[in-house]
C-alpha cells in the first residue's frame, strides 16, 4: 500500500484551491500563492531539522520539492518575499486545511464512543525586543520576554488549537476554559481531561452548564461539603494508587461562595511516596479506578508537545508577526496529524521514528512518481530532477 500517497490525499489540490478561493488568499499574489506556500511550509517543517526562511528559499528551488509542487514549479523567490507573504496571508486558509485533515483522520480511524480529549498549553518565549505581540509576566525572571501561549485539545491527534497573546489568557483558568468551551467538536460522549491549571469553581460550573464532561485534579485541601457518603465498598488498589473514597460534594470558592453544581471527588494516595491525590469530575457513570486511569492518560499531550518542539521545530519562530505565527502553527499541527496517522498505520511506537520513516517514504514516493511520469526513462527523470529554476 502506498501510505504516503493515501495520507497526502487527505489534502487534495482541489481542496487547497477551494479554500484559497474562499479565503481570497491569492488575490494580490502571483508567485507565492496559498497552495504553494502551504506545500513549501509542510515540506520544510517535515524535512528540515531547523527550518528557516533561507532554508525555505533553497527548498523552493530544489528538485524534490518541485516534483511534488504542481504550482510554481521551478519558481525562485527571495527569503524576504516569503517572510512578507507570511506577514499578510490569511491564517483562515490554513485553519480550514487543518480542520479538513482532522475530519478525514477521524473518518478513516476507529473512533471510540468515549473519546478522550486532553487539554494543555505550551509556551514559546522570545525577547521582548524582538517580538511585538505576546504578554509579559511582571516581577518574574521572565519579565524581559514576550510569551505566546498555544492551547491544544489532543486525542491521538491535535483536534483543536488556540493561540493566545494577551495577558487575560496568561492564566490557565482563562486559556483552558476558553479553549474547551469554544470547541464545537466536543460531544456529550467526549471526556475532557486537564490538569490543575483550571481550579476556578466558576469554570467547573460553566462546563457542567454546557454538558461538558471533565476529569481533572484539585488541591487536597479544597473546601467542600459532602453530599453523599463514600460510595466505595472497599479500598481499591491500582498499580500506582490506593483509592480510599469516592463522594459527591459542593465546592466552595473564596468568601464561602458555593459552586452551583455538585462535583465528584475521588481521593487516593500514591504508592510510591504516600502523596495524597484528589481527582475531580462531573461524570457519574464511570468507576473510580477508571477515572484515575483516564486522568493518567493526560501525559500523552506532554509527549505531543515535546515532539512538535524537538522534531517539528515549533519553539522556533519562523516569522515574528502574529499572522505568520498562526500560519506556521496550523501547518505544524497539520504535519503532526499526518505523521500521527502514518504512525498508527505502521504500528510504530514513537513520533521520532515515525517522522524519520515518513520523510524517507515521502522522498521515495516523489522519486517513484517521477520515474512513472517519465515512463521509466532514467535520462528523462534525471533531467526533471536536476532542472535548474529560472
Amino acid at each position: 500500500m502506498n501510505y504516503i500517497s493515501s495520507l497526502l490525499s487527505f489534502i487534495p489540490d482541489k481542496a487547497l484551491e477551494a479554500f484559497a478561493l474562499k479565503a481570497s488568499v491569492n488575490k494580490y499574489s502571483k508567485k507565492l500563492q496559498g497552495e504553494l506556500l502551504f506545500k513549501l511550509l509542510f515540506y520544510c517543517i517535515v524535512t528540515e531539522k531547523d527550518n528557516s526562511l533561507r532554508g525555505m528559499q533553497s527548498a523552493l528551488e530544489s528538485s524534490l520539492f518541485r516534483a511534488i509542487s504542481s504550482t510554481g514549479s521551478g519558481t525562485s523567490i527571495a527569503h524576504s518575499s516569503i517572510s512578507e507573504r507570511l506577514n499578510t496571508i490569511k491564517p483562515k486558509y490554513f485553519e480550514d486545511i487543518f480542520l479538513l485533515c482532522v475530519k478525514k483522520y477521524k473518518s478513516s480511524s476507529d473512533v471510540l464512543q468515549k473519546q478522550i480529549l486532553r487539554f494543555d498549553s505550551t509556551i514559546v518565549a522570545l525577547s521582548g525586543k524582538l517580538l511585538n505581540t505576546g504578554y509579559q509576566i511582571k516581577g518574574s525572571a521572565a519579565e524581559k520576554y514576550k510569551l505566546l501561549k498555544f492551547t491544544v485539545g489532543y486525542s491521538d491527534i491535535p483536534d483543536c488549537i488556540c493561540f493566545y497573546t494577551d495577558q487575560t489568557h496568561s492564566s490557565e483558568n482563562s486559556a483552558l476554559r476558553a479553549t474547551i468551551i469554544s470547541n464545537e467538536n466536543i460531544t456529550k460522549q467526549t471526556i475532557n481531561v486537564f490538569d490543575r491549571g483550571i481550579s476556578s469553581r466558576a469554570s467547573y460550573d460553566a462546563m457542567t452548564d454546557k454538558g461538558i464532561q471533565f476529569i481533572s485534579r484539585i488541591q487536597p485541601n479544597a473546601t467542600s461539603t459532602a453530599l453523599t457518603d463514600n460510595t466505595l465498598k472497599e479500598i481499591i488498589e491500582t498499580e500506582t494508587l490506593t483509592i480510599v473514597s469516592d463522594t459527591w460534594v459542593s465546592l466552595y470558592a473564596r468568601h464561602t461562595k458555593k459552586s452551583r453544581h455538585p462535583v465528584r471527588i475521588i481521593k487516593a494516595f500514591k504508592k510510591s511516596d504516600g502523596e495524597k491525590i484528589v481527582f475531580i469530575t462531573n461524570i457519574s457513570k464511570i468507576k473510580a479506578e477508571e477515572i484515575t486511569q483516564i486522568y493518567k492518560s493526560r501525559w500523552q499531550i506532554e509527549i505531543f508537545f515535546k515532539f512538535i518542539k524537538q522534531y517539528l521545530n515549533f519553539n522556533h519562530l519562523l516569522n515574528r508577526s502574529e499572522n505568520g505565527i498562526k500560519v506556521v502553527m496550523y501547518v505544524t499541527v497539520i504535519t503532526a496529524v499526518l505523521i500521527a496517522e502514518y504512525k498508527n498505520i505502521n504500528n510504530l511506537k514513537g513520533y521520532k521514528i515515525a517522522k524519520r520513516k515518513f520523510v524517507q517514504d515521502l522522498e521515495t514516493d516523489i522519486i517513484y512518481n517521477i520515474v512513472i511520469l517519465c515512463g521509466g526513462n532514467a535520462k528523462k527523470a534525471k533531467g526533471l530532477l536536476y532542472k535548474k529554476p529560472p
